[in-house]
């Protein structure tokens, strides 16, 4: 049913803009006032464009893929330049003008007296603003992760509004967990439609939500523990997710053009990326059954082959595509989902708690449970998860639970290239290696610097929020990135 109502809805969405654009002087009168979109296909848009923007492949091939490239995940198998940390100003501006500006409209117009109604047929006004609220924290949390302060408060103003001021990454925390407490006490009985996640239950947005404000609390350890215990006491006690069926994906379709970019891209394109050798080594000395999940042997020799990680084009290039393991098929294939968030990582946070002493449960079971719901989710059998966890190696260590959690999580967030940066910014570990050929010998980027041209279209508060965060530098950290 989820996904006769997921074709449903975009195949609407087309028919909607297809009829928008054949009458659009006698219908669209106002070309900026898009109020008489139904909020169900707003929705569908949205969802679509902020996951494509961060996770999936655009002309800039997702802003996800950079992370999972400094992560040594993924290594690039000719143009090698962000592997070896040369800066490359990606613009956030297309979330401020695609998905969050949907999301905003999508309250709007359940908020504003005029359009309450009409929306309503979408579902319940507070479910939908509840589900919009939900979404744009989960992006601006993603956006703060990648550039430390951004535009927040005063963004999506429209023409009100162009020059927005950077607010602290700390201020922006502290809203979120307000936003998606909020939110999860909004929602009232009644479905929803044109959502793609989850399709229209409030239940399960109600516990991405409370999974969401875990990963926020978890995140503020070190900068704030006192208001990041209670975030987490708080999230838990309202409920996080419970199994792999709570996961928030977005679930693509089997055809162009809703079909995930990246089977378009290694099916019909170059195969610009390999995983690593350092990704490959770490499976391959641990046993790790997802190996052959997350990777394919090498189309020539049939064996598991990583591909150097930091080195020049002309080094990469010696090597060649067919010579080295790229990415699995079963991360993409036309149906392959985004992920936003796992019970797997729920776990793990959930582990850091109990090892931090915030929750009275077992750290180490926790831990096991997370590397069991990943695998889980993977496909792995009960088999070859049961062989995994009885080695030394991964064995839990409360007193170093940073190293244990760290080192597990870079392995069971693969394709979550933001989430598993930011986590190694924030834990330390697994200990990666530098780029042999890094440019000026930089070290693994801490943030991305700001899109070029806001230095010059928000001067103003672009250099306020230099002088206060500091040099609009990679290797600068944020404010919850402390040593």
């Amino acid at each position: 049913m989820k996904k006769f109502s997921y074709i449903f809805f975009l195949t609407g969405l087309l028919l909607f803009l297809s009829a928008c654009e054949k009458g659009f002087d006698s219908v669209n009168n106002d070309p900026n006032n898009p109020s008489t979109v139904p909020t169900a296909y707003l929705l569908t848009s949205a969802q679509r464009s902020v996951v494509t923007e961060l996770m999936g492949r655009n002309s800039d091939w997702g802003i996800d893929v950079t992370p999972r490239r400094y992560m040594q995940h993924w290594s690039a198998t000719l143009y090698t330049e962000t592997d070896r940390y040369q800066e490359i100003r990606e613009d956030f501006s297309t979330f401020y003008s695609g998905g969050l500006q949907d999301l905003t409209e999508i309250i709007r117009l359940n908020t504003d007296e005029t359009t309450k109604y009409e929306a309503a047929k979408s579902g319940p006004n507070e479910n939908q603003i509840a589900i919009a609220r939900i979404l744009k924290a989960w992006v601006f949390q993603n956006i703060t992760d990648i550039w430390g302060d951004v535009p927040y408060s005063e963004a999506l103003q429209g023409d009100t509004n162009y020059s927005p001021q950077y607010d602290t990454q700390e201020s922006i925390y502290a809203d979120l967990i307000k936003e998606l407490d909020e939110s999860t006490d909004q929602f009232v009985d009644g479905d929803i439609s044109g959502d793609i996640i989850f399709n229209g239950s409030i239940d399960k947005w109600k516990l991405f939500a409370q999974s969401l404000k875990l990963r926020l609390g978890i995140r503020m350890s070190k900068v704030a523990p006192a208001l990041a215990k209670t975030a987490v006491q708080e999230a838990i006690s309202k409920g996080v997710f419970t199994s792999n069926d709570d996961n928030a994906l977005y679930l693509y379709l089997t055809a162009a053009p809703n079909n995930n970019p990246w089977q378009q891209q290694y099916d019909y394109g170059a195969p610009e990326f390999a995983i690593t050798t350092t990704m490959i080594g770490k499976l391959t000395s641990l046993s790790d059954p997802r190996l052959a999940i997350y990777a394919n042997p090498a189309e020539n020799s049939g064996k598991f082959v990583g591909m150097p990680y930091g080195v020049t084009a002309a080094v990469a290039g010696s090597y060649g595509a067919s010579n080295v393991s790229l990415p699995g098929d079963k991360v993409r294939q036309a149906t392959s989902p985004a992920i936003l968030l796992t019970y797997s990582e729920v776990l793990f946070n959930k582990a850091e708690a109990a090892a931090r002493g915030w929750i009275n449960e077992d750290a180490e079971a926790l831990y096991k449970s997370a590397i069991t719901a990943s695998m889980q989710y993977w496909g792995v059998t009960d088999s070859a998860i049961t062989s995994y966890l009885a080695q030394p190696a991964i064995a839990f260590n409360k007193i170093t639970f940073q190293k244990s959690i760290g080192e597990q999580k870079w392995l069971a967030l693969y394709m979550q290239g933001v989430e598993t940066w930011s986590e190694w910014r924030r834990l330390g570990y697994p200990e990666l290696v530098v780029a042999p050929d890094a440019v000026q010998n930089r070290a693994i980027p801490r943030r991305r610097g700001y899109p070029q041209s806001e230095s010059s279209l928000n001067q103003t508060n672009y250099d306020a929020a230099v002088a206060r965060q500091g040099p609009d530098l990679m290797d600068i950290r944020i404010w919850w990135d402390k040593e």
